[in-house]
């Protein structure tokens, strides 16, 4: 194996997304990726670290795409846009590490490590600062920005449960469609 973590984390990824994290083996792991369970302790003693992995380097690399997509907007609505296109885009590229990260334990937060709970929090928390922002500049009239961020991350966290990369619209167009409605809704007249 050229990179032994990436594939093995490749492999749990889609088993994760696909049977759930109850639902998946480090046997199934190690099978798909061709070794021995001995072999996969190696790099990851438990199933659980495997997981926490994954959906760590999931937050960890949504927010660093995010950063670098909305650094190249210029205007307030551009920012949140690019934010919301650089979810869609991480989500396509990613399907089963963000699939895995997001539904594999069935939605529960309470299954979240404090560290993955901060990772979460620092991506709600940056979309929330673009709103803040776009609201004190005047760009944006509502109320409460964190429920606004609540709103867009919902939205484009759903698409994981209905969305299908042979659909009528790539996940980033469906991400624009959404931004186009969402920046309607908060413009200031």
């Amino acid at each position: 194996m050229r990179d032994p973590h990436r594939t093995i984390c490749d492999a749990a990824a889609a088993l994760f997304a696909e049977k759930g994290y109850e639902g998946t083996s480090l046997q199934d792991v190690a099978t798909v990726v061709g070794v021995t369970k001995a072999g996969l302790y190696h790099y990851f003693p438990t199933k659980q670290e495997l997981f926490d992995s994954i959906v760590l380097g999931v937050l960890r690399d949504m927010l660093a795409s995010a950063k670098a997509r909305v650094a190249t907007a210029d205007t307030n609505a551009d920012r949140v846009a690019a934010f919301m296109g650089a979810h869609a885009a991480y989500f396509e590229a990613n399907r089963d590490h963000y699939r895995a990260a997001f539904i594999g334990r069935g939605g529960d937060l309470s299954v979240f490590t404090p560290q993955q709970m901060a990772a979460r929090r620092a991506y709600t928390d940056y979309l929330t600062n673009l709103l803040d922002e776009g609201r004190t500049a005047g760009a944006f009239a509502f109320e409460d920005a964190a429920i606004v961020a609540r709103g867009i991350l919902g939205m484009l966290n759903w698409m994981t449960r209905w969305y299908h990369p042979d659909g009528r619209k790539t996940a980033q167009e469906i991400a624009a469609d959404y931004a186009g409605i969402i920046l309607k809704g908060i413009a200031a007249d």
